[in-house]
């Protein structure tokens, strides 16, 4: 099965068409709401409109399954260990140095909702913006062109070779390689394994580098885009709107 880094579900929604710089803008604000919502009942309002959002926009239950999968452990863990790092208000039960609290328990779940609202404020970018379309919203934010080609690069190859990895591991497994015993022993025992991985990876970037420098990676004269970003009156809107928004909230939250 091939990795990929990629978790954009394609699509026609009005959160795909929408101009990736204006999501980023909306993400970021969206994160900063996620830290400003006061209580339970907010960040649990919060997440469930952010599902809704996804939802609309096309993207499967099934994805959003996985993700909730993803945060189970880190939510498990903060559920169980954020009650005791704050111990405030009403006393449950003691157990030595340990003291478990009703605020404690409060405190612990309202993290737990803000891990999960962040993930999938970071997520409704992700799975409405395709890799190109978000490396070239960087770019055009002030991304430094070489900057947004090591990201761009990054998310393709990556992959690759954690592709090649695994072709290479289950050759040497067929051939009778098996990596058993303690820690350093298997360290030692995976050295073939990434020589000849760090052998492919070398052979990729000479071609990498021969098909860069027959773009004119290094070239002066200024560089045109296949598909130029543009804002529309939609995209300036909502951009517009969602600021809007955002310093109503905060307004009311600084005056309360």
């Amino acid at each position: 099965m091939t990795v990929t880094f990629d978790t954009y579900v394609p699509g026609s929604s009005l959160l795909h068409r929408l101009d990736p710089r204006v999501k980023l803008w909306a993400t970021l604000l969206g994160l900063m709401a996620a830290f400003m919502l006061p209580g339970l009942g907010a960040q649990a309002l919060f997440l469930a409109g952010i599902h809704l959002l996804l939802v609309a926009a096309g993207i499967p239950w099934r994805r959003l399954g996985n993700l909730w999968r993803q945060m189970a452990i880190l939510v498990i863990l903060i559920l169980i260990l954020q009650p005791f790092l704050r111990p405030v208000g009403r006393e449950v039960f003691t157990l030595g140095p340990l003291q478990l609290t009703v605020g404690g328990m409060l405190d612990a779940l309202r993290l737990a909702l803000r891990a999960l609202a962040i993930a999938f404020v970071v997520a409704a970018l992700l799975y409405t913006t395709s890799q190109p379309a978000l490396v070239s919203a960087m770019v055009r934010l002030g991304l430094p062109y070489p900057w947004g080609l090591t990201v761009s690069l990054a998310l393709r190859f990556l992959p690759a070779i954690q592709d090649l990895y695994h072709t290479v591991r289950d050759a040497q497994a067929a051939r009778g390689w098996v990596a058993e015993g303690p820690l350093f022993r298997r360290l030692k025992e995976h050295l073939p394994v990434l020589v000849a991985v760090m052998i492919g990876t070398l052979r990729m970037s000479d071609q990498l580098t021969l098909a860069l420098a027959a773009r004119g990676l290094e070239t002066t004269r200024q560089r045109t885009t296949w598909r130029a970003l543009r804002m529309e009156r939609r995209d300036w809107g909502i951009a517009l709107a969602a600021t809007l928004a955002f310093c109503l909230f905060a307004w009311w939250q600084f005056a309360n």
